[in-house]
């Protein structure tokens, strides 16, 4: 009768052990995704940071060359 309590026992530890298997692989799947994406959009913000700054100093070059333009031309 013992036998058969600790053989319960441990057939029902090895299934839950398997049932949990699957769920915990699929998150971790998930997960991998997730950062993959993750780091691809904050390398994107990264770059479009960068963009917005050289736009920014090309305004600011262009409004400079306008003006001393405008002032040989007076």
């Amino acid at each position: 009768m013992d036998m058969y309590y600790i053989i319960s026992f441990f057939s029902g530890l090895i299934l839950g052990l398997v049932i949990m298997f699957f769920p915990y692989r699929n998150l971790q799947k998930e997960q991998s995704q997730l950062k993959k994406r993750y780091e691809k959009t904050s390398i994107g913000a990264d770059d479009s940071d960068l963009r917005v700054k050289t736009l920014e100093n090309k305004i600011k070059t262009l409004e400079t060359a306008l003006e001393k333009s405008l002032k040989n031309n007076q």
